[in-house]
This record gives structure tokens, C-alpha cells and sequence, in this order.
């Protein structure tokens, strides 16, 4: 009996041979950070002349994953990959000439691969392209043509794509300004943990340019803040000073983790909290410690920020003379 269920499943095999591998089975093994069975399924497929597969290849060879890292295999493979239609290689080959990651920056060639992966409706190089036509990169400043592009890739999902075509009705570039617009697209990719687009969304609630809807600009703004954007932890900070907003936190917490990830605002806002002894146990050495690390940083900040540092510089040096008296 055995020996008839043996030649049985062996007449199973012969009959239903084991299923080949395809680029879909790689890039799997790709996101499960398996990266040398990734190479293993991609390359002969890659050999073969697979699109998909010669990306992955290209995108392990980049990076060094599975294998050494070989810029020049990369270029190659996705050069061959882009000529074949894929779009990710496209893509890739737009970022690497406009960074400049190992190769010369060439930003009109740049504009031509996004250009390409674009209009295959890669959202990433949609956004990419977006991005070069308003800041005039390679090209006229087109900032109509930009929030096209940032809008087809918002409708696709993309978060960066979201914000984009959010910051664009809220400046009133390239879109007629809207606030409600500007808002709705913005919390859409806030709600997928973009932070820049949470920070904007706040401000718009918080100035009163649109209705919030279920959570308002004190939602916000912590999510932003929680996700490690000093501005917004700045932001936050001032909402619980001014008693806009409620947690178990002081403001000089919030204060003190700007200050500490560097913030300018944020190091000056601590030395103030210090100097005053709000939230802080009162150290005017402290305070003027800060206030020296946000002077350094004052040119981006304009000339208020600098005036009012070097005041309370002033004002803190003083103390701490007549204190040593």
C-alpha cells in the first residue's frame, strides 16, 4: 500500500510541477528583509531580462544588500530595467542624478527620469517632478504644473503628495488659495503620520482658517510634536502656556525637547522658562547657557529672534554680575 501511495504522489509531482519564481516572490523576500534569497530569486530572472527583477537587483546592489555594494551593477541593471518600462527604475534613476549619490547631480536628466516614471503614474517621482516644477529646477517655476502633479499623487495615496497639494491652496501657489481645501488635504496625510502636514493643519485650526473637524488644532499640533518636529514642539508648548490646549505635561517639557534636538526657538523659549523659574527650578547660568546656543543659531530665525536673545542675554549676564557681588 505504501509503495502504491508513493508512486501516487510521485505521478502528483510529475503532474503539478513546483511553481516558478517571479519578481513578486523576490520583492516578498525583499520586504521581509530577507535580502540574500531576495537576490537569489531576482537574478536569473534579471539574467532573463525581467523589468521587476532587474530593479531589484539594481535597488540590492545600490545599497549593498545580499551582497556587495556596486553602484556601477546598479546603474546597469536599473538602466536596463527603465528601458524596459519600470517605473521604480525610473524613479530610482531620477534621485540618484538629482542627488548626486555617487554619481554627477544632473538635474535636467533628473526632470526626464521622474518625468518618465510620472507619467506611468509612479506617485513618488509625480511628487518629484512636482517639486522640480515649483521651484523652477531644471526648468521655468511652474507652479500650476506642480499642483497637478502633487494632486495626481495625492488621489493615488501619497501623503507627500497630500501635503504638497494641501501647502499649495493654503500659499495660493498654483492652486486658488482654499483653507477648507488646503485643510482637507493636509489631514488626509496627517492622518497617515505625515508630521509637517499635521504642524500646518494645526496652524490652520489654530488661526481660525478652517473648522476642525473630530480632533482639533491641540490634536494636531501634539501629533506633530510627538513625531519629532521641533517647530511643533514649540508649538505645543505655547498651547499648553496659553492654555489652548490640556496635558499632564508643563510647556518647559516641551520647551526642553526642542532645545535639546536643537531648536533655536525652542532653546531660547527653555532659557526664558529658567530664567523665570516657570516649570523649571529658577538657574540663570542655565538660562544663559541656552540663550547662547539659540544665538548661534539666530540668522535663520531674523532679526527679532536675534533682539530678543541678546536682550534677555543682556538681562541675564547682569544678574549673574550683581548676583556675584
Amino acid at each position: 500500500m505504501s509503495a502504491i501511495r508513493s508512486c501516487f504522489f510521485a505521478a502528483l509531482l510529475i503532474a503539478f510541477p513546483a511553481r516558478a519564481q517571479t519578481a513578486a516572490d523576490a520583492f516578498e523576500r525583499l520586504m521581509a528583509k530577507d535580502y540574500e534569497a531576495a537576490r537569489a530569486v531576482a537574478a536569473p530572472l534579471a539574467a532573463a531580462g525581467d523589468a521587476d527583477a532587474l530593479h531589484i537587483i539594481g535597488y540590492l546592489d545600490e545599497r549593498g544588500l545580499g551582497g556587495e555594494k556596486n553602484l556601477a551593477s546598479a546603474l546597469d541593471h536599473y538602466a536596463k530595467a527603465a528601458t524596459a518600462g519600470s517605473a521604480d527604475a525610473q524613479f530610482a534613476l531620477g534621485d540618484l542624478a538629482y542627488h548626486g549619490d555617487g554619481v554627477k547631480e544632473d538635474k535636467e536628466k533628473a526632470r526626464g527620469w521622474y518625468a518618465l516614471a510620472a507619467g506611468q503614474g509612479h506617485p513618488r517621482a509625480q511628487v518629484q517632478l512636482g517639486l522640480m516644477e515649483m521651484n523652477g529646477e531644471a526648468g521655468p517655476r511652474a507652479t500650476e504644473a506642480a499642483a497637478d502633479w502633487f494632486e495626481k499623487a495625492a488621489r493615488a495615496g501619497e501623503a507627500d503628495g497630500q501635503f504638497f497639494l494641501g501647502a499649495a491652496y493654503l500659499s495660493g501657489e498654483g492652486r486658488a488659495q482654499n483653507y477648507k481645501r488646503a485643510a482637507d488635504w493636509l489631514k488626509k496625510a496627517a492622518e497617515q503620520g505625515h508630521p509637517e502636514a499635521a504642524y500646518n493643519l494645526a496652524l490652520v485650526y489654530d488661526n481660525g482658517e478652517a473648522k476642525p473637524d473630530a480632533q482639533g488644532a491641540d490634536y494636531w499640533m501634539r501629533k506633530a510634536a510627538e513625531a519629532g518636529l521641533t517647530e511643533a514642539m514649540v508649538g505645543f508648548a505655547l498651547m499648553l502656556h496659553d492654555g489652548r490646549a490640556k496635558g499632564d505635561e508643563l510647556p518647559a517639557d516641551w520647551f526642553e525637547k526642542a532645545a535639546d534636538a536643537g531648536d533655536p526657538q525652542g532653546q531660547f523659549l527653555y532659557a526664558v522658562a529658567l530664567s523665570e523659574g516657570d516649570g523649571r527650578e529658577k538657574d540663570i547660568r542655565a538660562a544663559l547657557r541656552w540663550v547662547d546656543r539659540a544665538l548661534l543659531g539666530a540668522d535663520e530665525m531674523g532679526g527679532e529672534f536675534r533682539a530678543n536673545a541678546e536682550g534677555l542675554r543682556e538681562r541675564l549676564a547682569a544678574d549673574i554680575a550683581a548676583a556675584a557681588q
